[in-house]
């Protein structure tokens, strides 16, 4: 059974390669969730070696991951191509480039110091299988640092379209204490999770649309309507959002949740003992 909230990544990744061009011109949201995650790293006293930035868009988080770790190697993942191909444009050698999904990351075991990702697991189906793979292949004392969105993201727009019809339009979020529970629930240690609300104004539809069809911001859910959406059908959406009558702005809200947590030793499997050699005892055999 196809679940409601289920994200196509095919369909992520085309979006997000059509929208290159433009990104980093309508990427302010992105921007001021990165910025307060470079605030939250600061105070942390840590000296990365191998860094990912997960979900690295066109490459302006690593960027500054370099300029603030400058030993430090980094690695930008991303489902899009067109988005690696245009951080790889700003040629910094101490940035490599793999395209790949965040929820099977291509490194060893406990191998990296610092992972970054900024707005990345609102596209992601498991967040528990993603926190899995962090906690595998982060170091141990390695820290793992995000932010994300809340349920409360896009709520004038997701409840506008409850009222026309009965498809999904918007992603559905997930809770701060969810995802805390779910990071110390994968052995995650000491997780840290916060959030603030951030009002977007607009004044029209068009500048809406704008933003969201620049950042990839469009609707990839299995349960979205399967053809286009009809030209009355959008046109009652608008009017609900943009009375003709009104002259005043929409006020888009933002959840935006922040965390982080720590990596600790791997722990054996289930088939696994570990067993301390200093304990094992010789025995004499007589010939």
């Amino acid at each position: 059974m196809i679940k409601t909230n289920y994200i196509q990544q095919n369909h992520v990744r085309m979006r997000f390669d059509k929208c290159v061009e433009h990104f980093n011109d309508h990427d302010f949201f992105h921007e001021y969730c990165r910025k307060n995650l470079f605030e939250r790293l600061a105070p942390i006293k840590i000296c990365p070696k191998i860094i990912l930035n997960i979900g690295s868009a066109t490459g302006s988080g690593s960027n500054l991951l370099s300029e603030n770790y400058k030993d430090s190697q980094i690695f930008n993942i991303d489902l899009s191509f067109g988005m690696l191909k245009k951080s790889l444009l700003k040629k910094n050698r101490e940035i490599k480039h793999i395209q790949a999904e965040a929820s099977v990351l291509p490194f060893n075991d406990n191998s990296i110091d610092l992972i970054f990702s900024n707005l990345c697991m609102p596209w992601l189906n498991d967040l528990p299988f993603f926190f899995k793979e962090i906690r595998r292949v982060m170091k141990k004392n390695g820290l793992f640092i995000f932010s994300t969105l809340g349920p409360d993201s896009l709520l004038a727009l997701k409840k506008t379209w409850a009222e026309i019809d009965n498809f999904s339009h918007i992603n559905n979020y997930i809770d701060m204490h969810i995802i805390g529970d779910q990071l110390m629930n994968v052995g995650l240690l000491d997780p840290v999770v916060d959030s603030e609300r951030m009002i977007i104004k607009y004044k029209d539809m068009s500048s809406l649309e704008r933003d969201l069809t620049h950042t990839g911001a469009r609707n990839a859910l299995t349960a979205r309507e399967g053809a286009l959406t009809g030209r009355k059908k959008y046109e009652k959406f608008r009017r609900k959002l943009f009375p003709s009558n009104s002259t005043e702005k929409l006020d888009i809200e933002m959840e935006i949740i922040y965390g982080h947590a720590w990596g600790r030793e791997s722990s054996p499997s289930q088939n696994e003992r570990f067993i301390d050699a200093s304990n094992i005892m010789r025995r004499k055999i007589n010939s």
